[in-house]
């Protein structure tokens, strides 16, 4: 999904599953692919999203939307580890940071939505 919602960091995938690839032939391992994690924290989180929400106001209208509708398919696959993996990864950057989530709320999904309204306990700031 990060290749088809986001091709300008398509260069960072394939750089990621090189670099798995070279780990795996000097330890003597067999290559696996890189996974949904590292995907997720360094291509999705530190490429696209903390430098959206890092970039002046207004946001990048493209960008943001691109990122509420590959959030919202993330969230929408019904897989319990998937959205694991949203709140471990994203959800976390976008509370955990409350300038974040004030200047990202608007774009957010009814996924997304429902999301932060489970976790807000959790979290101070702007809801």
């Amino acid at each position: 999904m990060l290749w088809e919602f986001f091709p300008e960091q398509r260069l960072e995938i394939l750089a990621l599953e090189e670099e798995e690839r070279e780990y795996a032939l000097s330890s003597g391992c067999d290559p696996v692919e890189v996974g949904a994690y590292t995907l997720t924290s360094e291509v999705f989180v530190q490429g696209v999203l903390a430098p959206l929400l890092a970039a002046p106001l207004p946001l990048d209208e493209d960008v943001a939307h691109r990122c509420a509708q590959f959030l919202e398919h993330l969230l929408g696959s019904g897989r319990p580890s998937i959205r694991e993996m949203v709140n471990i990864r994203i959800t976390d950057h976008l509370l955990g940071y409350p300038e974040n989530w004030k200047k990202f709320r608007k774009y957010a999904g009814e996924f997304l939505l429902r999301e932060v309204g489970e976790r807000q306990r959790y979290y101070k700031g702007p809801f």
